[in-house]
């Protein structure tokens, strides 16, 4: 009855799944490891995405299992990002302190994958490259990880919530650019006394992100189809940005969803120039070789797929060519 119940969340989950890969998953029946500071881990990974790969954790709230927080994994990882869903040790007794180092032990997990013989990604993680997340005391605990691990490159904090009696401004003074998701009508962790305290308290030498998703309640981040859909692009779009590096769709972070009740941000954008694959500001016959190479190597990369229909083939090619042609 259980594996049953697993895997319909799972097969539940994948439904979410909107990116360019398809993707699999691994539990610790299958060799990860079991880390002492979580309970229960699924590492979800694109199949035949541009490797390094790099990689995100994620971790449910005060009294919530791991289950909760699985529609992001098999989300994150069409993308082409290794995503793992943690529980922890003590659902209803662990803190933000102790969801933090439940994060930061389940990124040691996932790079000891890239060395396990038998792991599914095993020589194709990315071990510099690691964002956390996590929702309500999850979320708190993420933010409090990027304080503990500066080497981070990007927090993603669900209707986060730590103890506003306590907290000071010291408390989050880290670099780790952070994008914060809350709802309207969040009751528990309500938006005046946590995310935005949140927000304001994060330093403003850091890129940092509040999205309040109007009408939403304490779950309404749950998962990527929160606000119409637009938290899972923002999510990404921020991963993409910060994680990937990739800055080609900076701006849309810079638009404000309509389904957003408050929108706040200090980011801000460099130019691009389409077609510029290489970063060089030039668009050319490099830029035209880097296209080939990706589609003959059969990969997924953003920035080449200029058409936007998720896919880079010949037409990518031919939009290129017209692109320099018409200068």
């Amino acid at each position: 009855m259980l594996i049953l119940v697993l895997l319909s969340v799972n097969l539940f989950s994948l439904v979410l799944a909107d990116g360019p890969y398809d993707v699999d998953w691994i539990y610790e029946s299958d060799g990860l490891r079991n880390g002492p500071y979580y309970l229960g881990a699924t590492l979800y990974y694109p199949i035949n995405a541009s490797e390094p790969l790099a990689s995100i954790v994620i971790v449910p709230g005060w009294g919530m299992p791991e289950s909760t927080m699985q529609d992001w994994g098999p989300f994150f990882a069409s993308w082409g990002i290794i995503a793992m869903t943690i529980g922890t040790n003590n659902p209803y007794n662990d803190d933000p302190e102790d969801r933090a180092e439940a994060l930061l032990d389940a990124i040691a997990t996932i790079k000891q994958e890239n060395d396990r013989i038998d792991s599914p990604v095993n020589g194709k993680i990315d071990l510099n490259s690691f964002a956390v997340s996590g929702w309500s005391m999850g979320g708190g605990g993420a933010q409090l990880a990027a304080v503990m691990e500066p080497t981070l490159k990007a927090v993603i904090a669900l209707c986060p919530w730590l103890d506003n009696l306590v907290l000071e401004p010291d408390d989050l003074n880290h670099s780790v650019p952070t994008l914060i998701f809350s709802g309207q009508y969040d009751v528990t962790a309500p938006p005046s006394l946590h995310a935005n305290i949140h927000y304001n308290y994060t330093p403003s030498t850091t890129d940092k992100l509040l999205f309040e998703v109007e009408y939403g309640d304490h779950f309404v981040a749950n998962g990527p189809d929160g606000g119409g859909g637009y938290v899972g692009d923002r999510a990404h779009e921020w991963l993409k940005n910060y994680l990937l590096e990739d800055a080609s769709n900076c701006e849309s972070l810079l638009e404000i969803p309509p389904s957003a009740s408050q929108y706040l941000t200090n980011i801000e954008c460099t130019a691009s120039v389409l077609g510029d694959i290489n970063g060089d500001s030039l668009v050319n016959i490099q830029d035209i070789i880097l296209t080939v190479n990706v589609v003959l190597s059969n990969e997924y990369n953003s920035s080449t797929d200029l058409n936007l229909d998720g896919e880079v083939n010949i037409l990518d090619i031919v939009a290129l060519v017209n692109i320099i042609l018409s200068r």
